[in-house]
């Protein structure tokens, strides 16, 4: 009878989320592997081209720099694809907190760029801090790679669990 409740055979192992917050005492890293391996790839390829080597990018052909935008985003495709297969194999309450820590770290990393954009624009950093002092970014305070995004949006992943975890105690 309880067969019927789960999409999965019964033989095979319900997700935990715990697995994946790496500071949690349930963390495992065969599991992030499993889940985050795409998503680390993202943030390899985006930290490398966008941030430590910016000026190779400019003097490369545009097919070049076009393969390099695919990859980063067929990455996160692929993560997309694992996340999905994670989250089908948890139970219901897990499956909607981590839906929820999804959607809310979707929505506060999307007003945080929003905002940062609006701010720069505005010349609000250069007013407070004076021009970029980073070696990798000479023009702007710019969050503009995925590897920012990757960063951004699993900071605001783990806070919403954290939240959406509690409030289900």
């Amino acid at each position: 009878m309880t067969r019927m409740l789960y999409t999965i055979a019964m033989n095979t192992k319900l997700s935990v989320p715990d697995e994946l917050i790496m500071f949690d005492r349930q963390f495992s890293w065969r599991t992030a592997w499993k889940v985050c391996r795409w998503w680390l790839a993202a943030f390899v390829i985006s930290a490398v081209f966008d941030l430590v080597l910016p000026d190779w990018k400019i003097h490369q052909p545009l097919r070049w720099r076009v393969t390099i935008v695919f990859a980063e985003f067929f990455a996160i495709v692929l993560f997309v694809f694992d996340a999905v297969k994670f989250i089908r194999r948890m139970d219901e309450l897990q499956r909607r907190i981590t839906i929820a820590a999804f959607f809310f770290s979707v929505s506060a990393s999307f007003f945080v760029f929003v905002l940062w954009l609006r701010l720069e624009r505005e010349g609000f950093f250069n007013a407070v801090f004076g021009p970029p002092f980073s070696p990798f970014s000479t023009t702007t305070w710019g969050i503009a790679s995925v590897a920012h995004a990757c960063v951004v949006l699993g900071g605001f992943y783990g806070l919403g669990f954290l939240i959406f975890k509690r409030r289900y105690k």
